[in-house]
């Protein structure tokens, strides 16, 4: 898990993996903050459900169920209540691993889309005609590798800028770069895109051989 770790230093970065055998999740310190974590308590997914909004859960826990059958990319949005209280609108990506056809590990990041983000969006606004195309690049990658709607794959450039403090057209140049950068060459599109969108916060990409996904357990499951 040293990817997952060494993004852990990282407050707000929001990192998950989930260990199906063991039935065991991995948050970062940006997750397990915005879930009111202790230090020594365990994430899990009846947490997760707690604070969901009740009109999701029957739905997450759908694609959950689907995500440790079947291994590839998928993205999950959601509404819940946060420590403080707050409402807010989340999407997990990530992608599933399998060893001989059964799902063994769920990994991905998730991005808090609730603000508005009007500062970062007035500088995507000015800075579309001169990064339009890396932009444009951004974006496609995102909504092929994990099935995200147009919009969707946007707030997505626009939320890492602003957490990152990072020019959103400096974030989809980033994103196209690495694309073809041999130190994010993986078997799996989608753990290329995903270690490419680590590296954008400072976390150390995956070994090579590693594809994850993430889940969510149904609810009784063994995600204790």
């Amino acid at each position: 898990m040293a990817r997952l770790e060494a993004a852990h230093s990282d407050g707000q970065t929001m990192y998950f993996e989930y260990e199906a055998e063991s039935a065991r999740w991995t948050w970062s310190a940006g997750l397990r903050a915005l879930h009111a974590l202790s230090a020594g308590e365990e994430p899990t997914t009846e947490l997760m459900l707690e604070r969901m909004a009740e009109e999701d859960r029957a739905v997450m826990l759908s694609r959950f169920k689907s995500h440790l059958e079947q291994p590839g990319p998928y993205s999950c949005a959601y509404h819940m209540t946060d420590a403080g209280n707050r409402q807010c609108r989340l999407l997990f990506v990530g992608q599933s691993e399998a060893v001989d056809g059964k799902v063994k590990r769920l990994s991905g990041f998730v991005v808090d889309l609730t603000e508005p983000m009007r500062e970062t969006a007035r500088a995507a606004v000015a800075a579309s005609v001169e990064h339009r195309a890396a932009i444009e690049q951004a974006k496609g990658a995102l909504m092929l590798s994990f099935g995200v709607e147009e919009d969707i794959a946007f707030d997505l450039l626009r939320a890492y800028s602003s957490r990152h403090n990072i020019k959103l057209a400096v974030v989809a140049e980033r994103i196209v770069a690495g694309l073809s950068d041999p130190a994010f060459s993986r078997d799996e599109p989608v753990r290329s895109l995903l270690d490419i969108v680590i590296s954008l916060s400072g976390g150390a990409p995956s070994d090579a051989g590693h594809g994850a996904r993430q889940v969510v357990e149904p609810a009784g499951g063994s995600a204790g």
